[in-house]
Parts: structure tokens; C-alpha cells; sequence
């Protein structure tokens, strides 16, 4: 009965309006919060997916909401999102002075936050989703190595991962991995930096690790808005282990930046307007289940 009580205020707080509601979740004795979207017409008798958004370094969760306007797709398409905001002003992914062993524990918190989001939402288990933009990106490549027993796929848009998280990664299966970067980016450099490799390497990474194919298909991205002076291609490593992919979309001379998103600060440079990053990732997330990559052995 608990449950369904919860259910159904969470329900209905998220009906009186279209924008996320925001809740409390205590971790380590502390408050922390974050904002949840259901999708129109949601139905407790259906089971939903959920995509778990994390915001960038010394952003929020309401800002990213609102910047990555993720929660258009969620409505149309039908899936939960959620947009936990850090104890921190960031996450755990190996970059910067604090340890990814010993510092914050962002990976027990996000756990934690699952846990509470399956006893009280209609989640389908098999076909939960990471994506971030920043550090939030590096973040969801942790939560791919470390979670990989619940997060079907993963997607980061402008984060690099680190070096320390390829020192600790050993999914349990092959997990399918969307990238998105611009080739100017000045925060998240294309090439790498200290502490992380470069977009290249990053989707070079995966690629071994889902065993796919070297073969890849690439894409060009109709160029429709040509004032935003950059163009993409697509990627697509598509005969990996398993059923898992690998893709890729390099934006040229594009910045920092989520694809398609709202208004962002001029310094973190070009956006590209030719797609929409948070439909992109759907349209990737929405291929996988759980069950992708169960073959995998480790070796």
C-alpha cells in the first residue's frame, strides 16, 4: 500500500505541470535532490524506461532539465527522465584532484537513487539509460563500467573518460555506448587532456571492449542550419559482440555543447543545430534492453 500511495503522489505532482518536480532523497545523513519527469498519459498499470541525465560540473540538475529540453522526447516518446543533482557540484568520474577510490561515492548514491525510483515508479528494469553532458559524461562511463548489470546503454555528450576509470572498468556485459563531441571543444578537449583521452580514444576503447568490427559506417548529418558553422557525421559501429554498438557523433568545429539544446553561454562555444542530441540518444538507447551483451565473458 506505501507504494502505491507514493506512486500515485508522484503522479500526480508531475500532471500539475509540465516541468519536473522536484524531490528529496537522503544519502550519507545529508539531503540531496533531484527532478523527475513523467511522460504524459503516464499509467502505473505500464511499465516506462528511464533515462538518468547528469548534469556538468558546477551546474544542476534543474539547469541541465532545462538546457538538454530532454523532456520534450520523454513526452512524445513515452519514457521517464530523471536529473539527480550532485552533494558535490560534480561526480566522481577520476578528474581532478579528488580519488576515484576514495572520494565521494557517487556510484552507492546513484544505486541508492534506482533503488527508490523502482519501488515507487513503473520502470521497466530491463531498459534503464545514463547519458550527462561534461563530468556527467565522464560519470556515465563510470556507471558503465561499474552498473553495467542495470544500465542497458549509456550516452555522454562532451565528457571524456578518464584514465582511472579504465583502470577499474570490467562490465559484465557488452554495454552499447553512444559519444558525442565537438572537435573545438575547450573544456572536454577533443583530443584529451590530463586525466582523460580523447574522444577518439574513448570511442576507440569501447570499441575493443564490445568486440566489434573494425568496418564502421559513417554517416553525414544533413547540414540544415549552415549558420551554426559546424557540420557532423555519424559513426556507427554496428557488428559488435552481442548486439551491443558503438557510436559516434563528431561535430566539426562544434564546442562544448549539447546538440539542438537550449540557449548555452557563447564561451562554451558553436552548438550544432543539424540534430537533436537528446532525440539522438533516444533513438540509440531505444534499440537495447538489459539483455544486450549477456554473452559477454571475461577474459
Amino acid at each position: 500500500m506505501y507504494r502505491k500511495i507514493i506512486g500515485m503522489c508522484l503522479f500526480f505532482a508531475c500532471m500539475q505541470t509540465a516541468n519536473a518536480q522536484k524531490y528529496a532523497l537522503y544519502w550519507d545523513k545529508e539531503p540531496t535532490t533531484y527532478y523527475l519527469h513523467l511522460p504524459k498519459g503516464y499509467d502505473t498499470l505500464r511499465k516506462y524506461p528511464l533515462i538518468v541525465n547528469f548534469h556538468g560540473m558546477n551546474s544542476t540538475a534543474i539547469k541541465q532539465q532545462n538546457y538538454c529540453e530532454m523532456d520534450n522526447v520523454a513526452d512524445k516518446e513515452g519514457f521517464i527522465t530523471v536529473y539527480p543533482q550532485s552533494s558535490h557540484l560534480g561526480w566522481n568520474a577520476g578528474l581532478g584532484l579528488r580519488s576515484y577510490t576514495t572520494g565521494p561515492d557517487d556510484i552507492a548514491y546513484f544505486s541508492k537513487l534506482l533503488d527508490t525510483l523502482e519501488d515507487v515508479l513503473s520502470i521497466d528494469k530491463n531498459r534503464i539509460y545514463v547519458t550527462g553532458v561534461s563530468l556527467g559524461g565522464s560519470f556515465a562511463y563510470r556507471v558503465a563500467c561499474e552498473m553495467s548489470k542495470r544500465i542497458a546503454a549509456v550516452a555522454s555528450v562532451s565528457g571524456l573518460m578518464s584514465d582511472s576509470t579504465l583502470i577499474y572498468c570490467n562490465p559484465v556485459r557488452n554495454v552499447p555506448i553512444l559519444h558525442i563531441h565537438g572537435t573545438r571543444d575547450h573544456i572536454m578537449k577533443y583530443t584529451g587532456m590530463k586525466q582523460a583521452f580523447g574522444a577518439e580514444e574513448v570511442v576507440k576503447i569501447w570499441e575493443l571492449k564490445n568486440q566489434c568490427g573494425h568496418k564502421a559506417d559513417t554517416i553525414q548529418i544533413p547540414n540544415r542550419e549552415k549558420k551554426d558553422r559546424t557540420k557532423a557525421i555519424l559513426i556507427k559501429y554496428k557488428n559488435c559482440a552481442s548486439g551491443s554498438q558503438v557510436w559516434f557523433y563528431k561535430i566539426t568545429n562544434g564546442g562544448h555543447t549539447w546538440p539542438g539544446a537550449a540557449k548555452a553561454f557563447k564561451l562554451m562555444g558553436r552548438k550544432c543545430k543539424d540534430f537533436d542530441g537528446s532525440q539522438a540518444i533516444w533513438d540509440f538507447f531505444k534499440q537495447f534492453t538489459l539483455q544486450t551483451g549477456m554473452s559477454f565473458v571475461e577474459k
